[in-house]
């Protein structure tokens, strides 16, 4: 039995596969299974993946496309490591990853999911960011309902099978949000240890679908995210309740900012209305709202600064 099992879930991504599955074949740490798990691709993966295939370094299952979260959710069912971590078919490992994240796993049974710092690169590998999760660090619920500001990709993060028995998998109803209703399910009962380093690369491309939030659909997750988390603790005072969804619409309104269409604004400033109208002290939405009256030009680069508030690099 393996220790590790990597779950890369994939949809014609054949162009970057070799690289995600390198990238795990690479690691300090190597008593680990590679499932690729291909959601229905049209174009060349399986072909693509034939050589690993035939060299029994991947087990290779595929399925009608049912998105991202049920792709994930068969390599749950595949798999027979004690630890799980997932890649993105697009995203690359650092070589230590797998072996800092099981060490940890190892040392300390009270720790329920461990993840990392990651970059964000270009179609040429030029770095675009770096982004720091370490305040993600020990019992982060509820306080994380709050949060926009820092999430953790699937890409960052290893946890225990029995973990993922007692939470349940990704939401297959979910498009945008599914991981952190997941991590949010996990960190109801166990504490984070967040590496405070840079071991995951993602790469930033048109079809990520975490550039995509301000797609209305996106929004609507997100609030399904926030639902479920307040119908699932009652014990969560009203004030925490208004305060989460005024953080929600703020960060969705700013979402809309950066996509930039002018179109867009009159739902930018809705957005930040509802912010304000959940908790009037939610200063983002009033910058949000007065940021949607601005002309594009300065309203990116006021867009620009505020992304670096939020990213470093």
């Amino acid at each position: 039995m393996p220790k590790v099992s990597v779950i890369i879930p994939t949809y014609n991504r054949a162009e970057y596969l070799p690289d995600a599955i390198e990238s795990v074949l690479a690691q300090t740490f190597n008593d680990c299974e590679i499932i690729v798990v291909d959601d229905g691709s049209i174009d060349d993966t399986q072909a693509t993946l034939q050589p690993w295939i035939t060299a029994g370094k991947i087990r290779y299952d595929s399925q009608t496309n049912q998105g991202v979260s049920a792709a994930r959710n068969r390599g749950i069912q595949l798999a027979a490591g004690e630890y799980l971590a997932f890649l993105d078919s697009d995203d690359v490992f650092v070589a230590e990853k797998l072996a800092k994240q099981v060490a940890i796993l190892d040392a300390d049974a009270g720790v329920g999911l461990v993840h990392n710092n990651f970059r964000r690169v270009d179609m040429a590998e030029n770095l675009l960011a770096e982004r720091d999760t370490s305040k993600l660090d020990g019992y982060i619920y509820p306080e994380m309902l709050l949060d926009w500001s820092v999430l953790i990709p699937p890409s960052c993060v290893m946890l225990r099978a029995a973990t993922l028995a007692e939470t349940g998998g990704f939401d297959e109803a979910m498009r945008w949000g599914e991981d952190i209703d997941l991590w949010r399910r996990v960190a109801r009962h166990y504490r984070f240890a967040a590496i405070p380093e840079t071991l995951t690369t993602m790469r930033v491309h048109a079809e990520n679908t975490s550039g995509a939030k301000a797609d209305p659909r996106a929004i609507d997750d997100f609030e399904r995210y926030l639902q479920k988390a307040l119908d699932d603790d009652p014990a969560l005072l009203p004030n925490f309740r208004r305060r989460a969804w005024a953080k929600l619409y703020s960060n969705a309104g700013h979402n809309i900012l950066a996509a930039g269409a002018p179109e867009q604004m009159s739902a930018a400033r809705a957005y930040s209305l509802k912010a304000i109208r959940q908790n009037p002290a939610q200063w983002s939405a009033y910058l949000g709202w007065l940021a949607s009256w601005i002309g594009p030009e300065v309203r990116q680069k006021l867009l620009v600064l505020w992304r670096k508030a939020r990213y470093t690099g």
